[in-house]
């Protein structure tokens, strides 16, 4: 592990992401003897969430290459990777849900994938859910383009 890495990455996006019942803290979903999910981790691990959490209203979208440090705790090296490999800011990774607790954005998940602004979040008629459901079954296009080249290279 380099200097300013992450201890653990965060969850992989999965199909059920915006159908398993909303965020839980983690340590509670372990206890049930469950793994988290990445909204859990998304909403009780990252600063950004505690605003929603409190009852406060979190932050906007940024115009820029960054978005703003103190959103992103021990993950911030990460994130500036990832703003550095896909040239935008990341997009805020929570919002209120229908209950009034942070859950995860669908643009956030769009943009953890890799994927162009807009590639899922911009077609009409899709609700949240089904956002979600399709980034989950999707592919990173980086890691998809790394794994081929590496298999061509194989049969060279």
């Amino acid at each position: 592990m380099t200097a300013g890495s992450v201890s653990r990455p965060l969850k992989t996006p999965t199909a059920n992401l915006g159908s398993n019942g909303g965020a839980r803290h983690p340590d509670e979903r372990r206890a049930g003897g469950h793994g988290p999910t990445l909204d859990d981790e998304v909403c009780y691990l990252l600063p950004y969430s505690e605003a929603i959490r409190e009852g406060r209203q979190p932050e906007p979208a940024v115009d820029g290459p960054r978005s703003p440090s103190h959103w992103w705790g021990e993950y911030l090296p990460s994130i500036r990777q990832w703003e550095d490999v896909t040239g935008r800011a990341a997009p805020p990774p929570t919002e209120v849900g229908r209950k009034g607790g942070p859950r995860v954005t669908a643009e956030w998940v769009e943009w953890l994938m890799g994927l162009p602004h807009g590639h899922v979040t911009g077609v009409p008629g899709l609700t949240r859910g089904q956002q979600l459901h399709i980034l989950g079954n999707g592919v990173v296009p980086q890691q998809a383009t790394t794994a081929f080249k590496a298999l061509l290279d194989l049969g060279a």
